[in-house]
C-alpha cells in the first residue's frame, strides 16, 4: 500500500529527473509518469509509466480519482498550453493540488536579434519577406502553417523522422539533444542559414541554436510562450521538491 500517489504529467527532461528523484527517496510513494507519446523511443524515468492521452479534462480528472492522485504535477513542455488548461480543469474537478514546473524562458543577450511574434502563424507571415534558407526547429506540429512558402528554402530539425511529413518540400535535419554551440555553427553555415524559427522553450539541451544565430548574426524569429492557467509555479527541479515536501506534508 503506497503512502502517497503523485501524477507527473512529463516528456521532458526535467519531468524525468523529478519522477527519478521521488523514486529514489521515497520508496513507499506511487510515482506515476504520464507521456503523450508521441516519440517513438523516449527515455523512460523511474517509476510507473503511461502513455497516451487522457481524453480531455474529464478524462485526466477520471483517472486522477481513480488512481486516488495526492498530487499532480504539470512538468510539460512550455507550449503544452492544451494538457497544462485541461490540468488545472481536472485538478479543480478532482479536488487535488497541482504543481507546474516550467522551467525559464530564455532571455536575449548582447548581440541576438530576436523579434517577437505570438504564434506560429505568424512566424509563417515573417519569412518569405526576410529568408533564402529557414532553419525551423518548432517540432512537427502544426507545420502546415509554412506550406504557402514558396521563395525560402526551409529546413525542418526534427529528434526523428515523422510517419508523415506534413511539409512538401522541405528538408528534414535530424538531430538529437543536447545539441553543441560548433556543431550548430558548422550546420547553419552548411546550410546557408539566414533565419531561425524557435520557440522559446527555455534550458539547456536546445539552447546551443540561439548561440549560434547569435555568434553568425541570425536573425531569430521567437515565438513567445502562451499564458498558462492560474497556477502554483515552480522553475526548477529542486524546487519542486522542496514544493511537494510542503504540499504534501
Amino acid at each position: 500500500m503506497f503512502e502517497r500517489t503523485i501524477v507527473i504529467l512529463g516528456g521532458t527532461a526535467e519531468a524525468r529527473k523529478l519522477a527519478d528523484i521521488l523514486v529514489d527517496t521515497h520508496a513507499d510513494w506511487r510515482i506515476i509518469t504520464s507521456l503523450a507519446g508521441r516519440t517513438k523511443n523516449p527515455k523512460l524515468p523511474q517509476g510507473e509509466v503511461r502513455d497516451g492521452g487522457f481524453g480531455g479534462a474529464d478524462g485526466l480528472a477520471t483517472y486522477l480519482r481513480e488512481t486516488k492522485a495526492d498530487l499532480l504535477i504539470d512538468a510539460t513542455h512550455p507550449y503544452a498550453a492544451r494538457i497544462t488548461a485541461h490540468a488545472s480543469e481536472a485538478c479543480k474537478a478532482a479536488n487535488i493540488p497541482r504543481l507546474v514546473l516550467d522551467r525559464p524562458a530564455w532571455t536575449a543577450e548582447p548581440g541576438d536579434r530576436w523579434v517577437h511574434v505570438r504564434n506560429i502563424g505568424d512566424a509563417a507571415r515573417e519569412i518569405s519577406r526576410k529568408s533564402d534558407a529557414c532553419l525551423i526547429t518548432t517540432g512537427v506540429n502544426d507545420l502546415e502553417v509554412f506550406s504557402p512558402i514558396l521563395t525560402t528554402k526551409l529546413f525542418v530539425r526534427l529528434i526523428e523522422k515523422p510517419a508523415d511529413m506534413p511539409l512538401a518540400g522541405a528538408e528534414i535535419v535530424i538531430g538529437t539533444p543536447p545539441y553543441k554551440k560548433d556543431e550548430e555553427i558548422t550546420l547553419m553555415r552548411l546550410l546557408g542559414i539566414d533565419l531561425l524559427i524557435t520557440k522559446n522553450a527555455g534550458g539547456a539541451a536546445t539552447y546551443a541554436k540561439i548561440e549560434a544565430a547569435r555568434a553568425l548574426g541570425i536573425e531569430v524569429i521567437m515565438i513567445d510562450r502562451p499564458a498558462l492557467p492560474e497556477s502554483d509555479v515552480v522553475t526548477s527541479v529542486e524546487d519542486a521538491l522542496t514544493r511537494v515536501a510542503g504540499l504534501l506534508a
